[in-house]
């Protein structure tokens, strides 16, 4: 990648690397000063007689927009999608950003720092949170179905707030240039959010902001919000300078301060016949997106499809609830609500199994939604679910005899209880989960990037027969491979370059959007594939070279309402929906077999099997990978990492005790790809949708305990464990 040397960058980069990693000669170091309370008043920022090179930029010192907007703008603009970039009175979390510091001496700037005193009249902390949208919606008569139920399952599902732990520390660069140009060095899977806005905040046309991607590593969708924030700090402070600003966070600074994963509670009554068939349910759901509601809608709608799965519920009475409280802004992490949503259908399809004595994965086979049925949001699922992927994935594990071997132990320690003491060997459960996945966003949350929001890619074969893409996508490695494998595939080129930035203001780099949901498969892949069938066709009666435009075009359609009566408030709420994020469906299934030490009550997980239906694997290796390393987080979280907040702050033991996974403590995690052909689907979400209920489901088999949380904690196994055993004692 070609950079620029008007500031002195010694490391020029051949491909995209650490922010930190870059050096730039004559940069000023940003130091963020905070807010010291939860919820409260700036009154003022008291510094030390500044030396004539340090300076404090803040609110007054933004030219353009004061906030960070994330989706669209304008009257029907949801503020709570906005966070301020500096506040100029309101507080809204501990920690909140109220003003940069910059200093060319970061040693010096930071002792200054210390001796910098932000005054604030703190309002009481309220426990009580506010609702910022709701969602009612129903389909049949529940009161109906209860009556007649011969058996009611109910349960919370809880899924606590937990941290995505970047590789790298988030920070930016912020590099002024001529004519009021602002170049921006980021790890951001969203750049035309991003450049969108830094010109706001700016006042300038999103033209004169270049962003220069950096690398993205692991980051579980922590990288959409916080480096557009960031970036529009550095900014601000680059733009009052006239200097390059290099603005990074120190890992304990972003632990404490950043944005985290949603916190969701989600209720399930079901009404039910002897044989497990559904009746009808209600389901309750509360969702806490911290101090502002960012893709409110998105989320909350994930996490009620998620929570109603694809089963056949019958009746249904929904509701949902999301909520703001006085901690930092909840971010999507792993899968913008998904993750949330089904962890509770699975662990409830599994307590309706163990109700009415049948194996869950027999169950889960007899009550899934067919091809042509609807999802509750009116999405036909034209994919279906295939028995497939149940039966590969107990087939690696050997589920079936281990589950019946299991229940068996279960059943006797049941009705021949004996004291804890007197158990010598580990206690072993098996659990199953099911999850599917679309493709790219429910709802429109394409900032006004220019007069045309248009989306998409620009795909040129040149002379020599090279192929180039033109696309402003955060790319790397596995992207590349599965773009090249489709142009070898289609056109037979073997060379392949991206273009990321443009020289030519008049021909700028289409905006392709953010990276998440499996939009690299879903949606980019898909356009690269139409542009070199296009090529191919032109190629042998049209001069190179050719270049082809491809663009993706949302299809609209009325949401819920469809299929049942839907009430919303709060316009974060929308009332239509893109058919395409659920017109292809994969399909996934997670096996999860565990022990637990009758002493110690320690879990070892003894195996995880994933089948996946996918469509296409373009790269299997490259899917292995991703899908292993998404399933070891997936497990972590169920296992081990939660993050607690006290009266607004992040306890202490949390912040010193934060549980991170290592490459010793990670099973074997043991992968089959189904291979039923069609376009490529989008998988990466899917451990965080079934590796959670499958763990829990385990541990619930083993220990006779209908666990509803997770993390599930060696406290939580301990009183389980007692309960089991006290009447043996």
């Amino acid at each position: 990648m070609k950079v620029s040397d008007k500031y002195g960058i010694l490391s020029l980069m051949e491909k995209p690397r650490f922010v930190d990693d870059i050096i730039v000669h004559n940069a000023l170091t940003g130091i963020l000063l905070r807010s010291p309370v939860a919820s409260g008043i700036l009154q003022e920022i008291q510094t030390p007689k500044l030396p004539y090179n340090v300076s404090l930029v803040g609110f007054a010192d933004i030219p353009g927009q004061k906030t960070c907007s994330f989706g669209k703008t304008g009257d029907q603009m949801d503020k709570r999608q906005e966070i301020p970039i500096f506040p100029e009175k309101e507080l809204s979390w501990y920690g909140q950003p109220v003003g940069l510091l910059l200093g060319p001496d970061p040693e010096k700037l930071r002792e200054l720092a210390e001796q910098c005193t932000v005054l604030a009249e703190a309002r009481p902390f309220k426990t009580e949170k506010s609702i910022i949208a709701e969602r009612n919606y129903s389909i049949g008569e529940t009161g109906e179905a209860f009556e007649k139920a011969e058996m009611v399952v109910e349960g919370t599902y809880t899924t606590e707030i937990q941290d995505p732990w970047p590789s790298d520390p988030p920070g930016v660069i912020a590099m002024p240039g001529p004519e009021n140009t602002m170049t921006i060095y980021a790890s951001t899977q969203w750049p035309g959010q991003l450049r969108s806005s830094v010109a706001r905040c700016l006042n300038v046309k999103p033209s004169m902001v270049e962003v220069e991607l950096c690398r993205l590593e692991i980051h579980l969708d922590s990288k959409l919000m916080s480096p557009s924030l960031l970036a529009c700090q550095a900014a601000v402070g680059a733009k009052v300078r006239d200097k390059p600003v290099k603005l990074v966070l120190l890992r304990s600074e972003d632990f404490l301060f950043s944005s985290k994963s949603i916190r969701a509670a989600v209720y399930i009554q079901s009404a039910i016949t002897k044989q497990g068939q559904i009746l009808g349910s209600w389901v309750h759901i509360t969702a806490d997106f911290g101090a502002y509601g960012i893709f409110a809608n998105e989320i909350l709608d994930r996490i009620a499809l998620g929570a109603l799965s694809a089963y056949n519920h019958g009746a249904i009475d929904l509701q949902t609830q999301g909520l703001t409280s006085p901690i930092p802004p909840a971010g999507p992490m792993g899968g913008f609500g998904f993750a949330q949503g089904f962890f509770a259908a699975e662990r409830h399809a599994s307590r309706i199994a163990d109700a009415v004595g049948e194996d869950p994965a027999k169950w889960r086979k007899s009550f899934y939604l067919g091809k042509g049925k609807k999802l509750a949001i009116g999405a036909e699922i034209r994919d279906p679910f295939r028995e497939q992927v149940i039966d590969a994935a107990a087939a690696m594990s050997d589920y079936r005899r281990k589950w019946a071997a299991y229940e068996l132990l279960r059943k006797n320690r049941r009705e021949n209880p004996v004291p804890g003491h007197d158990l010598t060997e580990p206690l072993r459960g098996i659990g199953i989960a099911l999850a599917y996945q679309g493709n790219s966003f429910l709802y429109d949350y394409r900032p006004p990037l220019s007069k045309s929001r248009e989306e998409g890619i620009d795909v040129t074969m040149e002379k020599d027969g090279s192929l180039e893409i033109r696309t402003n996508f955060p790319w790397g490695t596995n992207q590349l491979e599965c773009w090249q494998l489709l142009a070898e595939k289609i056109l037979g080129v073997k060379e392949i370059r991206i273009c990321s930035r443009s020289e030519d203001p008049s021909n700028p780099v289409p905006e392709s959007g953010p990276a998440c949901l499996s939009r690299d498969v879903g949606v980019l892949a898909n356009l690269v594939e139409k542009a070199c069938n296009a090529i191919r066709k032109q190629r042998f009666r049209d001069p190179l070279p050719i270049t082809i435009h491809r663009h993706y075009n949302p299809s609209k359609a009325p949401a819920w309402s469809q299929n049942g009566t839907s009430t919303t408030r709060g316009s974060a709420l929308e009332e239509n929906y893109d058919e395409n994020a659920l017109a292809s469906l994969s399909w996934g299934s997670a096996i999860v077999e565990t022990e637990i030490d009758p002493v110690a009550h320690i879990p070892r997980i003894r195996g995880v099997w994933m089948a996946l239906d996918g469509g296409t694997i373009l790269s299997e290796e490259r899917a292995r990978k991703n899908v292993s390393n998404a399933a070891v987080q997936a497990l972590s979280w169920a296992m081990n990492e939660k993050a607690s907040y006290l009266n607004g702050r992040i306890d202490t033991r949390t912040a010193k005790h934060y549980p991170i996974p290592g490459i010793e403590e990670s099973p074997l995690i043991n992968i089959e790809f189904l291979k039923p052909g069609g376009n490529p689907k989008g998988i990466g979400e899917l451990p965080f949708a079934v590796i959670p209920a499958a763990y829990v489901q385990s541990l619930s088999q083993a220990l006779d305990y209908p666990f509803e949380n997770y993390p599930v904690h060696a406290a939580d196994i301990w009183m389980a464990f007692r309960n089991m055993f006290i009447l043996g004692d």
